[in-house]
C-alpha cells in the first residue's frame, strides 16, 4: 500500500507505533519491577559503575549512572546523526540542524586551464 504523505512523518509514525507496542509490553514487567521488594537484597556498598549489567538495573531503580547517561548521551548524538542525514537525502542544500549553516566551499583562486609557454630550441649544428 502506498500512500502519498511525506517519507519522515511516515517514520514518524512507524516509531511512534513501534514505541507504543514495546510500552504494551514492557508495562506489566515494569510494574512487577516496581512492586516487588528489594529488601533481601540490598545492592553492595561498593556498587559497580562501569558494568553494564549495574547500569542498566540502576537505570530501571531510577537510580543515577555515569555510564547510563554516557550511553544515553551518545544515544542521543546517534539519533540527531540519524535525523540529520536523512533530512539531507530528502532536502539536500536545506538546513536541516538548529543553528547550523555549512560553510560554503571556496572558491577556486586559480582558472582550470593552466598555460604553460612552450619554446623550441634551435637545432644544434652539425
Amino acid at each position: 500500500m502506498t500512500t502519498a504523505q511525506d517519507p519522515g512523518s511516515r517514520l514518524a509514525d512507524e516509531v511512534t507505533l513501534l514505541l507504543a507496542a514495546v510500552a504494551d509490553r514492557a508495562g506489566p514487567w515494569l510494574d512487577r519491577v516496581s512492586t516487588s521488594t528489594h529488601d533481601e537484597h540490598e545492592p553492595p556498598t561498593g556498587a559497580c559503575a562501569s558494568c553494564p549489567v549495574c547500569a542498566f538495573l540502576a537505570l530501571v531503580r531510577g537510580e543515577p549512572n555515569a555510564l547510563a547517561a554516557a550511553t544515553l548521551d551518545r544515544l542521543a548524538d546517534v539519533v540527531a546523526l540519524l535525523r540529520a542525514v536523512l533530512a539531507d537525502r530528502w532536502e539536500p542544500g536545506a538546513p536541516h540542524m538548529p543553528g547550523f549553516r555549512p560553510d560554503p566551499p571556496p572558491r577556486p583562486t586559480s582558472t582550470r586551464v593552466q598555460h604553460i609557454p612552450v619554446r623550441r630550441k634551435a637545432p644544434a649544428p652539425r
